[in-house]
């Protein structure tokens, strides 16, 4: 049986967090959901005007999306923590103009039905209390049939694999990236968790799999 999940704070308040969290090297994984991100946007039935990633954070994963698609494409970075909100805005020299910060919730996202011409989101989901909340909204802001990625943490299924999660990728992490690493495993769902989120939001056409030791991928293209 996997672990119990044990939540974690939604919102990184302070700003030794975010800085902490902003020095964790996770390029590899950013690289790949910006590429498959842009990928899906490229293949989408109709032009992408608007991208809205969920949870943006540090904002290192629309950064890296936007030089892979048109100038013409906007990402709108939604992100709750106003500390790391202040980090994103530090990063994002490189693509003036294209990514636009939102201090705002996952949850209540500004935008209006079915207006969105795809979602995007990365290690959000493991921070909400009820999921279900973002992938309604999800569901409520998207065009029918429009590309959906959301990527996070798969919960370990026992201690041994925990630790050995924790040992693979956190051993040379300082103490407190390596506890923020150790909460959010905690924090995160399980793929049939997942699974039974998307049906009950009405996403059941977007598919989930497991594609590293520690991260699933809902995928609509």
């Amino acid at each position: 049986m996997p672990l119990p999940r044990v939540l974690e704070p939604e919102v990184m308040s302070g700003a030794e967090e975010a800085g902490e969290y902003d020095e964790m090297d996770f390029s590899a994984p950013d690289q790949l959901f910006a590429e498959r991100a842009a990928q899906l946007a490229r293949g989408a039935a109709s032009p992408i005007h608007w991208i809205a990633d969920l949870g943006s954070g540090n904002a290192k994963i629309p950064l890296a999306i936007c030089p892979l698609l048109p100038r013409a494409t906007r990402v709108c970075a939604i992100e709750m923590s106003a500390e790391m909100l202040a980090v994103a805005k530090r990063n994002r020299a490189s693509v003036e103009g294209q990514v636009h910060f939102v201090n705002g919730d996952a949850k209540r996202v500004p935008f209006a039905d079915r207006t969105v011409g795809m979602v995007t989101s990365n290690s959000l989901v493991h921070h909400i209390p009820d999921p279900r909340a973002v992938f309604q909204e999800i569901a409520r802001i998207v065009r029918p049939g429009a590309p959906i990625l959301i990527r996070d943490l798969v919960r370990p299924d026992n201690q041994h694999s925990f630790r050995q999660l924790l040992e693979t990728h956190a051993s040379q992490w300082r103490p407190l990236q390596r506890q923020l690493f150790a909460d959010s495993l905690h924090a995160a769902l399980t793929l049939e968790e997942v699974r039974q989120i998307l049906d009950h939001c009405g996403l059941a056409d977007v598919g989930v799999t497991q594609i590293t030791d520690r991260h699933w991928s809902a995928e609509r293209s």
